[in-house]
């Protein structure tokens, strides 16, 4: 399915937890679903109480997409687990909410799907209403619901969204703190293969960042760190005629691609918007960086984007 493909960007203990985490990272870019699940594994225990359901859901992420039943299986039970242990106050649990909307969808079970949608965006936060305005799209296409669809355009107002989910968050019961969940013992490989999910419908084309199987059933959230470094600029002491920048969109309307734009520049990275004209109409890209290699390139991405959780492609410019 189209991913919304990111992972989290945590302040480690310690340098060997740290490789553990980036192994888990490198992995899931790379499309080693299995890899990257047992590495979140054994990174997630050693995480502070303050990520530890960040680092969760990221092996929920990883092994929903393994192809196998069986880690399917196991990988909602855990998502399930987080959304009951985690303070709906924190930005995480729109994630997780968010998430549990895309498992009910793949499972057939639209309702539930548009419940756990409305909740996610209820308890949502500013940098999160891009990735939800992807998931919303994929679940109107399935089910018709008022409430949801009310919810949903309350995401391209967000004085009004703030002003709901004040009134609600005063009627509410103060919610008990978060409780890390306890991981669950790997899952064995299952020979049974696990239905794709279809992807949410966007107006956005984005890019892809890793050759992950289309069976991937699971979107993913929206990540709370902040990255504290700019885009680097190309190093050499003249111009170069031909660099690599990262492309994190392509959007029919302007608004949309405004959006993304505005967002990235309160995480401090700077973006360009380039209009390119079609047959018919035109799009709007979205692009950032400007970097001597690829490499150089996709190394920024796992840095600053993946941990936002906004898809890139590298690109040549000459």
């Amino acid at each position: 399915m189209k991913k919304i493909l990111i992972t989290l960007t945590a302040i480690f203990a310690t340098t060997a937890f740290a490789q553990t985490m980036a192994d888990a990272q490198k992995a899931y870019v790379a499309g080693k679903w299995q890899e990257a699940a047992s590495a979140y594994e054994a990174a997630c225990p050693k995480e502070p109480d303050s990520v530890r359901a960040e680092c969760y859901l990221w092996n929920v992420l990883a092994l929903s997409q393994t192809g196998s039943a069986q880690s399917f299986k196991i990988a909602g039970k855990r998502l399930d687990s987080l959304i009951q242990t985690t303070n709906p106050q924190r930005a995480i649990y729109a994630d997780l909410m968010m998430t549990s909307a895309q498992f009910r969808l793949y499972l057939g079970k639209f309702d539930k799907a548009a419940e756990d949608l409305i909740q996610a965006i209820e308890t949502s936060h500013p940098h999160q209403a891009v990735v939800l305005q992807k998931v919303c799209q994929a679940v109107k296409a399935k089910v018709k619901s008022d409430d949801l669809n009310d919810r949903c355009n309350l995401l391209n107002n967000p004085d009004s969204l703030a002003a709901m989910q004040k009134n609600k968050a005063a009627a509410a019961v103060p919610a008990e703190p978060a409780k890390a969940p306890v991981a669950e013992p790997a899952p064995k490989k299952d020979s049974v293969t696990a239905k794709p999910v279809q992807p949410p419908v966007a107006d956005s084309t984005p890019a892809k960042t890793a050759e992950a199987p289309k069976s991937a059933p699971a979107a993913i959230p929206t990540a709370t760190a902040t990255p504290t470094a700019n885009i680097p600029a190309v190093t050499k002491s003249e111009p170069s005629q031909e660099y690599w920048t990262l492309q994190l969109g392509a959007f029919g309307t302007k608004s949309n691609a405004d959006l993304l734009v505005s967002n990235l520049k309160k995480q401090k990275i700077s973006c360009t918007i380039i209009e390119q004209p079609r047959a018919e109409r035109t799009l709007y890209l979205v692009q950032t960086g400007r970097f001597e290699t690829k490499e150089q390139a996709v190394d920024f991405a796992a840095n600053k984007l993946v941990p936002l959780k906004i898809e890139y492609q590298p690109l040549l410019k000459r």
